[in-house]
């Protein structure tokens, strides 16, 4: 109500956050068939589509509806394709296409500053997505394909080229509207000082919306060449081999900040490995070369088939990460964070405004100079490169039973890494049992006389060295198919990643900081994905029933898919002993699951929460609880938790279909029809407790807060804890999707198929 009154801001519900997306598509293709030898086509698609993204509310947080975004899409791809058969069994392809994309992505609701509220062990956000204030991103790309078939004895060869141009414009500045933490709901209502803030802006105008000069706008070409040859040998042999070289080149030079490279990068160079990086510079993306082999052995007495390959395989780079060279370069952007350890004595000044367009700049306390995130890339980049082998085998049993096995392993050569540079070097080691890297506060390298540091951030690109990322997936299938309509297929897989970085977000500040750790961002090891899918079951059956002459036909399906829950971190509820991130809000250090002994000589503090004090021995022996309580904390007693070290509980849906056909002579004619019923998550309309799915934010889940340190000297942490977390309850949220198959809920859905 406040914010409604004092402030005149409507912030939304936070009960009842949908999600809605809406698109229409249009296609239209012309086929021109020149003679038998020649055929034309041309092909235009249409898609104009919106989607506002929100966040659902939780046991920790209260989100408002408005402090989601509006992402509107617009493409239109343009198509045109030759095929040619030629002479002695050779064959022509060549396709140009021209696809124009714009997303356009804003906030919902009104203009407001971002505000993070933390409400004892939870948080209350409202105002607008902090990275949705200034998000245009349009984007030109014309490819041209050609492939050029012949055959040569038992050789058939395939040599072809594939290219790719890109005109890009980005406008993207985060926090333009302000982006204010505070302690407690208190200290917001009564305007006392936050516990952080950040805001961006440009430098170089005075505009705050996508129209900006600040913006990137730059050019990349790629061009490939490749070639394979398929060998066969004989009747039940085939080999396959490839070669592609890939060269990708930026065409545009960012601009040269002669303060990064004659301040700043000297500085830099005496902590870091800066791998050549300096502004104004492109990188030097070398040609990659990608050989595949592949064999297929078929035995056709023994109904078998092997298969097997082998390859190198060049990937894409999202363009916004490298992109990052030509808007956060020193010159164009501008922003600064004030926080604990970073620009501390600005709080002291900062108080809430209001007004998202009269945000806190730099100047306005005291900070002469201000050069916002710096992005810099190495002298020497590599595309992203993997090496893939999988092995197969499938298998006729007869009567109608076969099955068939595979295995697949994935171990990255080129990987990308994110180092902040701005940053001192940790100093020191917590203390007592858990002891871990603690950096400097404030934690940035002083660049001025001063000692001042005009970078919020500075974020270096690079390859990563040392041991790398890796997957790896098994799959079983058994099929049979039964006389009288009924049919079975069940499947297994177990799947595992392992990865260095993540890379989810399309800001190089983001890739770093929001990866969890034990000792800081800069010091990553490997640790299982997000993304790892462990194992899978999947079986369905189907019957037919056949009645009436056959004039009539009901088929009823059940299809069961139980999988692994999602992987899972243990992190602070709150605030970071490490003390490499400036922004308080983040909260992605791996805690320490401490012994029984250990627990008990720990420091609590005093622990008010919902209107509760709770003692510090009173938090130590619910965390002691909370620990036992938990599989896998308790096996981890005396060690740091690993990062999605745990997953969230398996889960089991059964859908189901039923089917019923319908043939009608109309004249002389039989005209057949189907009327379908789905009922995604069956189990759950039978019963509301089955059929759960489950998530966690950020697959977080936030046990004891650190409190801080003891004192300057004294790094002996000191932590908080909330009973209430150890007593028996669901730790994930149900999961509030409403894609069939992930909703929690029962869906059902009639359609109607005509044939004639």
């Amino acid at each position: 109500q406040a914010l409604r009154t004092k402030y005149g801001y409507e912030p939304g519900g936070y009960l009842n956050n949908p999600e809605t997306v809406e698109a229409n598509r249009a296609l239209a293709k012309l086929d021109w068939n020149l003679n038998s030898s020649n055929k034309l086509s041309f092909t235009y698609r249409y898609n104009d589509g919106e989607r506002f993204n929100t966040s659902s509310s939780s046991a920790s947080t209260i989100n408002f509806y408005n402090n989601g975004y509006r992402f509107p899409t617009t493409s239109k791809t343009y198509t045109g394709e030759w095929r040619a058969n030629l002479k002695r069994g050779s064959s022509n392809r060549m396709l140009l296409t021209y696809a124009d994309v714009k997303d356009d992505r804003g906030p919902i609701g009104s203009p407001f500053p971002r505000v993070s509220i933390n409400d004892g062990s939870g948080r209350i956000i409202f105002g607008p997505d902090n990275s949705s204030t200034i998000n245009l991103l349009t984007q030109k790309n014309y490819n041209f394909l050609d492939i050029f078939r012949f055959n040569f004895g038992k050789h058939g060869f395939s040599v072809g080229t594939d290219d790719e141009l890109n005109d890009v414009y980005n406008a993207f500045i985060q926090n333009t509207f302000g982006n204010y933490t505070y302690g407690s709901v208190a200290d917001f209502l009564n305007d006392a000082k936050p516990v952080s803030y950040s805001a961006g802006y440009p430098l170089i105008d005075n505009i705050t919306d996508e129209t900006t000069a600040a913006a990137a706008k730059f050019r990349t070409l790629r061009l490939a060449v490749f070639v394979n040859d398929e060998f066969r040998p004989s009747e039940n042999v085939t080999l396959n081999f490839a070669l592609r070289a890939d060269k990708f080149s930026f065409i545009t030079q960012p601009g040269t900040d002669a303060f990064t490279n004659d301040v700043a990068i000297p500085k830099f160079s005496q902590y870091y490995n800066l791998q050549g990086a300096r502004s104004g510079m492109k990188p030097n993306i070398p040609v990659s070369l990608s050989p595949r082999f592949g064999l297929t052995f078929r035995m056709p007495d023994e109904n078998i088939t092997f298969r097997f390959g082998a390859g190198m395989f060049t990937g894409r780079i999202p363009l916004v990460w490298p992109g990052g060279i030509y808007n956060n370069n020193g010159i164009n952007q501008g922003s600064f964070t004030a926080s604990s350890t970073q620009n501390p004595n600005a709080l002291n000044i900062i108080r809430f405004r209001s007004d998202p367009f009269n945000q806190w700049k730099a100047g306005d306390v005291g900070i002469t100079l201000s050069k916002g995130g710096l992005n810099l890339i190495a002298s020497e980049f590599k595309l992203p490169k993997v090496f893939r082998t999988s092995a197969g085998i499938d298998k006729q049993l007869g009567k109608g039973w076969s099955t068939s096995m595979e295995f697949i392993f994935t171990k990255n050569i080129n990987e990308v890494y994110y180092t902040n540079i701005n940053i001192l070097p940790p100093n020191a080691v917590s203390a007592g049992p858990g002891s871990r890297n603690v950096y400097p506060s404030p934690n940035v390298i002083p660049l001025t006389g001063t000692g001042g540091n005009p970078y919020d951030n500075a974020i270096l690109l690079s390859n990563a060295t040392g041991p790398k990322g890796y997957s790896y997936n098994f799959t079983a299938t058994l099929d049979k198919r039964f006389q009288r309509g009924f049919s079975l297929n069940a499947n297994y897989s177990y799947g595992e990643s392992v990865v260095l970085h993540e890379q989810t977000s399309s800001v190089n500040l983001s890739q770093w900081q929001f990866m969890e750790s034990v000792n800081g961002r800069n010091f990553l090891t490997r640790s299982t994905s997000d993304f790892s899918p462990g194992h899978r079951i999947v079986v369905f059956a189907s019957k037919r029933f056949n009645y009436l002459n056959n004039a009539l036909g009901t088929t009823v399906s059940l299809v069961y898919t139980g999988e692994s829950g999602a992987p899972i971190s243990y992190v602070y509820g709150t605030g970071t002993p490490v003390r490499d991130v400036a922004n308080a809000t983040t909260t992605n250090d791996l805690i320490y699951v401490p012994t029984a002994t250990e627990l008990q000589n720990m420091t609590f503090l005093s622990n008010t929460t919902g209107g509760v004090t709770y003692t510090p021995q009173q938090q130590k022996d619910a965390f002691e609880s909370y620990i036992q309580n938990n599989k896998y904390l308790s096996k981890r007693r005396g060690q740091f938790a690993e990062r999605n070290g745990d997953r969230l509980k398996f889960t089991h849906i059964v859908d189901l279909r039923v089917a019923q056909d319908f043939s009608v002579k109309v004249g002389s004619k039989r005209v057949a029809f189907q009327v379908t019923y789905d009922i995604f998550n069956f189990t759950n309309m039978l019963n509301r407790d089955w059929g759960r799915t489950y998530f966690l934010s950020n697959d977080q889940l936030a046990t004891v807060s650190f409190a801080g340190y003891t004192s300057a000297t004294n790094l002996t942490p000191q932590y908080r804890f909330t009973p209430t977390l150890a007593q028996p309850q669901s730790e994930a949220n149900i999961s509030t999707s409403t894609a069939p198959s992930f909703s929690p809920r029962w869906i059902s859905q009639l359609g109607l198929r005509l044939n004639f």
